[in-house]
């Protein structure tokens, strides 16, 4: 069957919110997870007399615990249309649990904040991270996921949570602060300042 007609994510019983691990984070984790261990394994096996087929193994034996520890558990968070509820959901080699955050009507807005990367003196990069966040009516922030990438991604996942939950978005102004803005009425809304 043909189907001309939009897609429409609210007709979705759950959605995923689930964000791959961004490039900045695979180098860090490829540095200190793997990287550095071998190397510190490699030095003991010199200066203490470890053959280096024995230290070999044992750097073997760290990937794979790292790589079962990196595909075999997971967090994410899960919007629940059927009872319109926000749930954190850990995955651990296959089993799932889930915990409730809040309801549907407890969310108030979704927002996109930027913070700029700094240099080690302080400084400025010019390179922003952008984080997608759920404003709930009681001005506490849930920071969903966070990406070092262009913007563009990040803006069309928000503009789907906020599609789903029927609420406003606010997307991100590079430079600028993100301050909540309750109106006393039980509605939050998003405002940056510098």
């Amino acid at each position: 069957m043909e189907n001309t007609g939009k897609f429409d994510i609210k007709k979705l019983p759950r959605l995923e919110i689930i964000k791959p691990i961004d490039q900045m984070l695979k180098i860090f984790v490829v540095i200190f997870g793997l990287v550095l261990p071998l190397g510190f394994l490699m030095r003991i096996s010199r200066d203490n007399g470890l053959e280096p087929l024995n230290a070999l193994m044992m750097g073997a034996a760290w990937v794979i615990l790292l790589a079962a520890i990196y595909y075999g558990v997971k967090r994410y968070y899960v919007l629940d249309r059927t009872r319109k509820q926000l749930f954190r959901a850990t995955r651990i080699f296959g089993t799932v649990s889930e915990s409730y955050v809040c309801a549907f009507s407890d969310i108030g807005c979704v927002a996109i904040d930027s913070h700029e990367r700094m240099t080690k003196n302080g400084g400025g990069t010019g390179q922003f991270w952008y984080e997608s966040c759920f404003v709930l009516k009681n001005k506490k922030i849930i920071k969903l996921h966070r990406t070092f990438e262009d913007s563009y991604d990040e803006i069309q996942d928000a503009e789907q949570y906020a599609e789903y939950l029927g609420c406003n978005l606010h997307g991100p102004k590079p430079g600028l602060e993100m301050k909540v803005i309750s109106d006393g009425k039980g509605s939050v809304s998003v405002e940056f300042v510098r």
